[in-house]
């Protein structure tokens, strides 16, 4: 929030917190203002200012107005934010034309703001509210983060340029214990990771599987799951993992069981390969998306009554020519808001 801003803003909303503070006092209105400015207002006023302020002001600003307000926000922010955060997954939109893009939260509402960091990215994971960006031609990938807009560059991937090559984040890449896996295939016989483990590494670590294309075909969608991550390509019935337990690389291929719809047992992860597909004519009006536009995706892992869902990437047209030429990025993404805030780093987080 620039100063200029924050005067304006605080000018505008804060006449109920001034009239608060002087209020019932003995001291005289100017001492009083003196002595509570906005920085040392209670609870239930922040609580005001924030909901008033709006959606986007509550998750990228409001923690970083002061170290009262970076305090206040483990408890006031969650009031704000949660019917927000528990009402599914969120789908950011973007493309290469302009910096403008669209986020369109669990419940319908959309906001809209400008991130020209993600100009010429392609996303491959997420974490919450992190995005693990990639800049084809010169081989750059980083995290970004969409509403705090921090930046963790990573060191220069090997490939300058992305095919088929998709990727999944054990944990937040603020923790030393994150790890990148993107994996690709290298040639009709051969698979080929690599891994990266931020708190150690300063290079990538490359890893080769024999797999034929008949028994796994191209990968179409990664993530990290109970401490595992898994690949999957077109077929239901398999999974492909790799573990990294104490750095030791383990590649197996797991049978999956296909159960009824509204069965569930232990261990029942909910796949969706068409989340988009679905919803594609609804979220093309709440986006103001007019006809001929094709989007291609990057999934992610949420969940649905309790069970673990991935939703895997997909690129879907209206079939119209047009849409060639108006071709949109599209993330889901699942924030959290964090529970042990900091000053520096307090942010909702996918």
């Amino acid at each position: 929030m620039t100063g200029l801003f924050r005067k304006r803003f605080f000018t505008r909303i804060l006449k109920k917190a001034t009239f608060y503070a002087i209020k019932g006092g003995r001291r005289s209105p100017e001492k009083q203002k003196e002595i509570r400015d906005w920085s040392d207002l209670p609870p239930e006023l922040l609580s005001l200012i924030a909901e008033r302020a709006g959606l986007l002001f509550a998750l990228q600003s409001f923690h970083r107005v002061c170290k009262a307000w970076s305090s206040a926000s483990s408890t006031v922010l969650p009031q704000i934010l949660e019917t927000e955060l528990n009402q599914g997954p969120w789908f950011l939109l973007y493309d290469d034309k302009n910096s403008e893009c669209k986020v369109l939260t669990g419940s319908g509402k959309k906001l809209i703001m400008s991130r020209p960091e993600l100009d010429r990215t392609t996303c491959l994971a997420t974490y919450q509210g992190w995005l693990l960006l990639f800049q084809q031609g010169c081989g750059s990938m980083f995290f970004f983060h969409l509403f705090s807009r921090r930046r963790i560059d990573l060191p220069q991937f090997p490939d300058s340029k992305l095919t088929d090559h998709v990727a999944a984040v054990s944990c937040s890449p603020t923790s030393q214990d994150c790890m990148v896996c993107v994996i690709s295939r290298s040639n009709v016989a051969e698979l080929e990771a690599k891994v990266l483990y931020l708190g150690e590494d300063q290079a990538w670590t490359k890893l080769k599987y024999s797999r034929s294309r008949v028994d796994t075909d191209t990968i179409k969608f990664a993530v990290y799951h109970t401490g595992i991550f898994c690949f999957f390509d077109h077929r239901n019935d398999r999974m492909l993992t790799l573990s990294t337990e104490n750095r030791a690389h383990n590649w197996s291929v797991i049978n999956l069981i296909v159960s009824p719809k509204n069965e569930s047992r232990p261990g029942t992860l909910l796949f969706d390969r068409g989340e988009l597909k679905k919803k594609f004519d609804d979220m093309k009006n709440k986006l103001g998306l007019t006809k001929g536009v094709s989007i291609s995706t990057c999934g992610t892992i949420t969940l649905s009554e309790g069970l673990p869902k991935f939703i895997f990437n997909e690129s879907i047209s209206d079939h119209a020519e047009e849409s060639k030429r108006n071709h949109f990025k599209g993330v889901w993404m699942q924030p959290r808001l964090k529970q042990n805030p900091s000053t520096k780093d307090n942010e909702a987080q996918n």
